[in-house]
């Protein structure tokens, strides 16, 4: 057994004696795609924008690939509509926002809506998956894509599950 599958197994054993799934699952990064980075000033804003979120441990920017990688603080209350502000507040604009989340073993289709303690992930244009351990999730909004990219998922974008105590977001895979 390799030591990933072995870390999995551990963590799953681990969440079984916990008293919700939501206990369990967790953001652990997000990749940002950032429109009008043309310089290193440009991309050195941005990231101080993003390192005054509570919730980011570090980031890296990509000035190259016009994005920059967020690495989360463990366990913490992730905010990813927050991500997206900064990267607006520093002037510029997001072209994606994905995030890595850690899933026990939770069967998705599209619609299907994902609760854990503060947010809602509701299911876009996937196949019936499984999903077990860190999973890359593409969030779905006008605030996470381009316009043109936007408009392409605007007509799916229909609630559904939505709950007044929780965020809800679209997302895919």
């Amino acid at each position: 057994m390799n030591f990933r599958l072995f870390s999995i197994s551990l963590f799953l054993l681990a969440c079984q004696f916990m008293m919700s799934e939501s206990a369990c699952a967790q953001f652990k990064s997000a990749t940002i795609g950032v429109n009008g980075l043309t310089c290193s000033a440009c991309t050195r804003s941005v990231e101080i924008s993003l390192r005054k979120l509570s919730f980011v441990k570090d980031v890296e920017m990509n000035l190259e690939h016009t994005e920059g990688k967020i690495t989360f603080v463990e366990s913490s209350d992730v905010d990813i509509e927050s991500i997206a502000k900064a990267v607006v507040n520093a002037g510029f604009s997001v072209r994606y926002l994905t995030a890595n989340y850690l899933f026990q073993n939770i069967s998705v289709k599209s619609g299907y809506c994902y609760t854990d303690a503060k947010n809602i992930l509701k299911f876009i244009l996937v196949p019936d998956k499984q999903l077990l351990g860190e999973t890359e999730i593409k969030f779905i909004g006008a605030e996470f894509l381009s316009r043109s990219e936007y408009k392409k998922f605007r007509s799916l974008l229909t609630s559904g599950c939505d709950n007044k105590d929780k965020v809800a977001y679209f997302v895919t895979l």
